[in-house]
Parts: structure tokens; C-alpha cells; sequence
């Protein structure tokens, strides 16, 4: 079988091959002879009716079966044998077929993947940010817990330390219903509130009066779209202005910082005073802080590898979005979301490269182990304590339904990959409080 391979400047390709009649024509002539062995038609016995009728009826799709067959032989072998990478499936280009002739060609419009090259080094130096809890922190957990095991009793006028519960509906800046979007309930707190109007205003609001509140006037750590459950689609509709209607104020009592909370919180006799409670803060602050930091590296080595300059074959991807799936997309549609899927595409392949280059393939046994280890983080939660060689049988057992294994295997992979985004790139330290480091990330966030 011949080939042709034409590549352009941008990574789009199409190869042709041509298929000589000699090539095939005797495993036809065999079919067709098995065929006559075996058809039955009215008027003759198997075996016995004539070929001219066995070739009507047969010939052309046995023919057209054995070149697609060994179309796709010639077509991956061409592309194992020449070691080219490609992006996506190859796309046979439509064409007509005169089984008379003596030879065929097809061409198949492809994608070739980019050669990419980066640096992975200590010599690449990304922010890290070393955070310890500072006296506030310490304060405002201390406060939190009191409040969350404090007494609840409802109230008919709010104090400063008290929570609305009511009904949110999204608006218009001016107050407007937005067509499409749902009511929901939810609960906060007057001290979540940064805005002065804003907290004279709910200090002043009855039970079923209604005000317009602009979700840019709460504490910058506070998600008042998270708190209220949103999707991300309900995020997507959302203007950030919400008519509240006030159903409920509360107010709790906070809890006494004695001997029942701290064996409450941590254990009999774990804890025996507040000096204690603080420490213990610390350490889980200290963990909690840790990860974010690397969870904030990761993510800016993520950044620092996507300025990689690649190109990707765009005109035979947007071709093949319109062509596969159970759902193709259209022109309008491929265009529209391309901005996302290049970006997605860009970063899947960069992933790849560094899977492959350092072996941080998933292997089957440490992926049953970490899914033990899940079990019996899982069991334990429900306040059951197993080991890991009980959790095994079970791991084994989830790992046998195809998106389980999936989503369990993607997880690792991303542990793995932070891992060794951790270790291979080298860290800038920046001191700072948490404070200071959550203010950093939503400035450039936004």
C-alpha cells in the first residue's frame, strides 16, 4: 500500500494511502466463495447458487469491508512504523468508490501533537508562602468554636454578634428579578458583613421586610454563593446583588471554655485549658496553612508551565469536535468554547509530558492502596476503625466499577503530581500572615 503525508506549518496533516485492487482481491474472491458454501436463496440449495448471483448481492460490501479493514491496519501501522503523535482520531475524508477500479485512494486529515519543551528545575523559582497563626487567628478560631457549640435561642432584634436566616432571590443592581434563577434559604452572620450600611441596615431590618444585598460588601473570605449551595451554573447566572427577606434573627450564647467543650472537641482529658485549646489550634492552623501554600505553588508552577509556547493543529480540532462524540458540536459552538478547550488541551498535554518524563504513571498495586487508605479514613468517619489489609477487599471491589477507578485514579495522579511539583521546582519563601495571603490570591483572582 502507498502512502503520501503532507503536513502544514500549524500541525494540521492529511495522509493518503492507495490500495491496489491486487491487495485484496483474493481474500474477496475467498469470502465469496465462503458466501456461495453457506447462502441460502430461494430456488437454490446452499452451495449450488450461481456466482454472478453470490457477486450482486455480496461483493460490494465484502469489498468495501476488507479495504477498511485493511485501511486501518496500514493506517496505525503507518503511524507506529514513522513514530508520529497524533491529537485526537484520524478523519477519513468522504469520498465516492468505484469498486471496478484497479486502485483506491482515502485520505485522512489528522493532528499532529506539538514537541514541547520546558524547564522543570530547582533554577525555576516559584512564591511559597510560609505562614504561621498569628494571636488574631488564634482569637477568631477560639471564637468560632465558642459559637458553634454556643446556645442558639431566636431573637427579635439583631446585636453584633447575631445570624439572619431568610430567603435570597437574585436582582438586578436596581433590584429587578433575574428571569431563570432560583429562590434559596440560607444563614449568616452580622460580623460577615464589612460594609457600615450594610450592617445598619440588617441591624434595622424587621422580620419579613426585604432589602437588596451586594455580595462585594461581605468579609472578602466569606462566599455568600457557596453558603447559599450554588452550582456552578447558578454561579454563572448570578448578578452578586440578592433581595433578602429576613425570616429569622438568632442568637447564641457562646460556650463556656471548661472541661466539657475541650473533651467535646478533642477527647477525655486531652485538653484541660484554654492555653492547650490554643495549642492545638496552632497545629491544625499550622496544617491547614501548609496546605494551602502548596496547593498555591502548584497552582502558579501550573501557571509558569502553561507560558510554554506551543502550537496546537487548531483547524483539524475544531474539524473534529464538529465530527465525534455522542453530541457533535457545531461550527458556532466549537468556536465559542475553543478558548477553553485550547486552554484545556494545552495543559492536558504539558500533564502528559510530565507523567511520562518523570514515570508518574498510576500503577495498579499503589492505586489499591490508596484507595484503602480512603476506606479507612471513610470508616473512620462513621466512627468505625478498621486496617488496611481489611480495607483491601474493599478497595479491590470499587476499583472494579470503570468511574470510580477513574475518578480514584485521577486523584492520585494529581497527588502525585503535586508531590512532585513540590520537590522539582524551587521555592521562593514569602513570609506572610494568612491574612495577607488570601488577600493576595483574590487580587489576582480577580
Amino acid at each position: 500500500m502507498k502512502s503520501n503525508w503532507i503536513v502544514d506549518a500549524d500541525l494540521n496533516a492529511r495522509l493518503t494511502l492507495t490500495i491496489e485492487q491486487s491487495e485484496y482481491s483474493d481474500a474477496v474472491e475467498k469470502q465469496l466463495a465462503d458466501y456461495r458454501k453457506k447462502a441460502r436463496i430461494p430456488g437454490f440449495r446452499p452451495g449450488t447458487a450461481p456466482m454472478t448471483l453470490i457477486r450482486k448481492q455480496y461483493q460490494e460490501p465484502i469489498t468495501a469491508d476488507e479495504i477498511n479493514k485493511r485501511l486501518q491496519d496500514e493506517l496505525y501501522a503507518y503511524l507506529e512504523r514513522e513514530k508520529i503523535e497524533i491529537l485526537g482520531q484520524p478523519l477519513p475524508v468522504p469520498r465516492s468508490i468505484d469498486f471496478s477500479a484497479e486502485s483506491h485512494s482515502f485520505e485522512f486529515d489528522m493532528g499532529l501533537a506539538p514537541e514541547l519543551n520546558f524547564e522543570v528545575s530547582e533554577r525555576v523559582k516559584i512564591p511559597f508562602y510560609v505562614m504561621e497563626p498569628t494571636s488574631k487567628d488564634l482569637d477568631k478560631e477560639v471564637e468560632n468554636l465558642r459559637q458553634r457549640y454556643g446556645a442558639m435561642s431566636e431573637v427579635d432584634a439583631a446585636g453584633d454578634n447575631d445570624f439572619f436566616y431568610g430567603q435570597f432571590d437574585v436582582v438586578t443592581r436596581r433590584g429587578a428579578a433575574v428571569e431563570g434563577t432560583a429562590t434559596k434559604q440560607g444563614r449568616f452572620g452580622l460580623n460577615a458583613a464589612s460594609s457600615r450600611s450594610l450592617k445598619k441596615d440588617l441591624k434595622t431590618l424587621a422580620k419579613g421586610g426585604e432589602i437588596v444585598i451586594d455580595s462585594s460588601d461581605f468579609e472578602k473570605d466569606f462566599d455568600l454563593a457557596h453558603v447559599l449551595g450554588y452550582s456552578p451554573e447558578e454561579r454563572a447566572m448570578s448578578t452578586g446583588y440578592y433581595r433578602f427577606k429576613l425570616e429569622q434573627i438568632f442568637h447564641i450564647e457562646p460556650a463556656e471554655l471548661n472541661a466539657e467543650m475541650f473533651d467535646k472537641l478533642f477527647g477525655q482529658g486531652a485538653v484541660t485549658d484554654e492555653a492547650g485549646l490554643r495549642d492545638k489550634i496552632r497545629e491544625e492552623l499550622s496544617q491547614v496553612y501548609l496546605r494551602d501554600a502548596e496547593q498555591h505553588f502548584f497552582n502558579a508552577a501550573t501557571d509558569k508551565l502553561m507560558e510554554t509556547k506551543f502550537k496546537l493543529p487548531a483547524k483539524f480540532l475544531k474539524k473534529w469536535m464538529t465530527s465525534t462524540g455522542d453530541k457533535p458540536l457545531d461550527a458556532a459552538e466549537v468556536e465559542s468554547q475553543w478558548p477553553k478547550t485550547e486552554k484545556a488541551m494545552r495543559w492536558q498535554l504539558i500533564e502528559s509530558k510530565l507523567v511520562k518524563d518523570n514515570h508518574l504513571h498510576i500503577h495498579q498495586e499503589e492505586l489499591v492502596d490508596f484507595v484503602s487508605t480512603e476506606v479507612v479514613t471513610r470508616m473512620r468517619q462513621f466512627g468505625r476503625e478498621i486496617g488496611i489489609e481489611e480495607a483491601r477487599p474493599v478497595a479491590m471491589n470499587l476499583l472494579k466499577e470503570g468511574p470510580q477507578a477513574e475518578q480514584y485514579s485521577e486523584q492520585l495522579l494529581q497527588r502525585k503530581l503535586m508531590s512532585f511539583v513540590l520537590s522539582a521546582f524551587g521555592k521562593k519563601e514569602v513570609r506572610a500572615t494568612y491574612a495577607d495571603f488570601v488577600k493576595e490570591i483574590n487580587k489576582n483572582q480577580k
